[in-house]
């Protein structure tokens, strides 16, 4: 059966269900003493056993091209990761969310400029009140803005989710799925362990391990394996713009499941900022011009007035 564009569209929703529960996990294994680099690494192990696993026949005839783009979309997809990581040490919380988001604004100009994707004015719109939903979920317009490294780091941060969402949107239709998924768990896994030994000086003997292994093979299989592989097999039959849209779901998810596991109460600015949000993503894939036209032919239809 040929995937149509709301079936990709419900599976990167969800990827952001799956990443949302993430934050969760993550306290979950950064309370239990996990490094930073530390759950990065374990997660792209587990990531690639999975793929190798379910995917290995079609990783053993990976040619070079395949390669060539699996390793794009893997740098892009680290980069992102540890330069977010990076900035939030340096920054609010509420600045690294709404920044990071502002890679919803830098996607369509990335298909613009290398794909040569036409911005559509529904675009525009969609992407605004979607900003609106970010700032007043995060908080960020009740607070003094100060830019400092922090800040810096996590705008790099959104350049490179950008462009890894436009990559995986419009470069990878060669290339199967699981190989792509595998080169981002490769990479992952490699970088991850990178950031331990040289940043983190592989801080081990404090780790919790009876108390982080849930939420670690968690991260790895669900978070990791099931989320990015249906992003990867998504953004083959979806717009990169309706993708990184979709994906700011993640932050209001993240939410509710952080308030369901009792990690911070429900708010006002939840329900209204998730809402606009969800509101810029339908405005982004209701199709106006074909609801005009249908709407028009209804009216010749109707008999006049005698």
């Amino acid at each position: 059966m040929k995937m149509t564009k709301s079936m990709a569209n419900i599976l990167l929703l969800i990827t952001t269900v799956l990443w949302g529960s993430g934050f969760v996990v993550t306290k979950m294994a950064l309370d239990a003493n996990v490094s930073a680099g530390l759950i990065n690494f374990v997660r792209g192990f587990l990531f690639v056993v999975c793929v190798l696993l379910f995917f290995h026949k079609k990783i053993v005839k990976m040619t070079f091209n395949d390669f060539k783009v699996g390793l794009i979309a893997g740098l892009l997809n680290f980069g992102g990761f540890i330069t977010q990581t990076i900035g939030v040490m340096y920054t609010t919380p509420s600045n690294n969310a709404f920044i990071t988001a502002a890679y919803v604004v830098i996607v369509p100009f990335i298909a613009l400029i290398f794909y040569g994707k036409k911005l559509q004015i529904k675009s525009l719109v969609s992407i605004a009140v979607c900003l609106m939903g970010m700032i007043i979920l995060t908080g960020i317009s009740n607070e003094d803005i100060n830019i400092n490294i922090g800040d810096v780091y996590t705008l790099i941060c959104a350049f490179f989710y950008a462009g890894s969402i436009a990559y995986l949107g419009y470069s990878t239709s060669t290339t199967h799925y699981s190989v792509v998924a595998f080169m981002l768990a490769v990479i992952q896994a490699i970088g991850g362990l990178g950031f331990c030994l040289l940043v983190e000086k592989g801080q081990l003997s404090d780790v919790h391990w009876s108390d982080a292994i849930i939420p670690l093979v968690y991260m790895g299989v669900f978070c990791s394996f099931v989320g990015q592989t249906l992003q990867v097999l998504a953004q083959k039959h979806t717009s990169a713009t309706s993708a990184g849209l979709i994906m700011t779901l993640e932050s209001v998810f993240g939410s509710i499941f952080s308030i369901a596991f009792g990690f911070e109460p429900f708010t006002q600015k939840l329900a209204v900022g998730g809402m606009l949000i969800m509101v810029s993503i339908i405005l982004m894939e209701v199709e106006f011009k074909q609801l005009l036209i249908k709407k028009k032919k209804q009216l010749k239809k109707l008999p006049l007035n005698q």
